[in-house]
């Protein structure tokens, strides 16, 4: 699937997690250091090995708690609970106090910059875009930290306009969320694109206010006929749409 009017396009926004950035150097193993700071030594491999589970639980708590991504309490309360359920089989029963502490501790782990890496794709993707004169954008589910974040990691100078969830009080996939991007971007919905990594969140989200979306499969899970939208598996592919190519 190809940009109707690749031309007309002036605006892009872009998803944070998993779009442009990534644990660094892992989940479990920053978990793993973590616990190792409480004197709590955990094999690498079951860690990793509880990794579907707790991705079960993030889905479905994210059902369950519609509005978790709007506020700064309640996406610390969620990974708090997240971390507390992925490292239960590992402490004692009764160990509550231990497993909260870790818990806050992990969560606050992953409010520094130093627990993201930038995907190797992003920067010449960003340096195209912006040499080309693009508006860029980010509309992301994260907390206040995210701004810090990318800031650190030295994206922020290739973006003009941030919209948050935790500061907005709107998460995807809210229309709200994504016409306030608009209005910080000072741009029109004809004109934009949203990329982004979930069809629920970035897809019909932006799609909402009449933003065209493309949905990036970096896994390589999906093919172009399970989808009713552009489908890329690199940032890099965006250049090429751009074109009309």
């Amino acid at each position: 699937m190809l940009l109707e009017q690749p031309q007309s396009i002036r605006t892009i926004f872009f998803d944070a997690g998993f779009t442009l950035l990534h644990p660094n150097p892992s989940t479990p193993e920053i978990c793993q250091r973590i616990c190792r700071q409480l004197d709590l030594h955990i094999d690498l491999d079951k860690l990793q090995a509880r990794i579907t589970e707790a991705d079960d639980f993030f889905y479905r708590q994210t059902r369950l708690r519609r509005q978790m991504w709007d506020s700064e309490e309640t996406i610390n309360a969620f990974w708090i609970d997240y971390y507390t359920n992925f490292l239960r089989p590992f402490l004692k029963e009764h160990d509550e106090a231990r497993l909260y502490e870790l818990a806050c501790l992990i969560t606050r782990e992953f409010d520094q910059h130093t627990s993201w890496q930038i995907y190797p794709d992003v920067l010449p993707t960003l340096d195209a875009l912006k040499a080309r004169n693009y508006t860029l954008g980010v509309i992301s589910d994260w907390g206040i930290g995210l701004g810090r974040i990318l800031h650190e990691l030295h994206l922020n100078k290739y973006f003009h306009s941030l919209v948050v969830s935790a500061l907005a009080r709107h998460a995807k996939p809210s229309p709200s969320l994504y016409d306030l991007a608009l209005r910080r971007a000072n741009s029109i919905s004809d004109y934009t694109l949203h990329i982004g990594d979930s069809y629920i969140l970035d897809v019909l989200g932006a799609r909402s206010v009449g933003i065209t979306p493309i949905l990036l499969d970096r896994g390589h899970k999906l093919q172009e006929n399970n989808v009713d939208c552009i489908l890329i598996h690199s940032l890099t592919e965006i250049l090429d749409l751009l074109q009309g190519e």
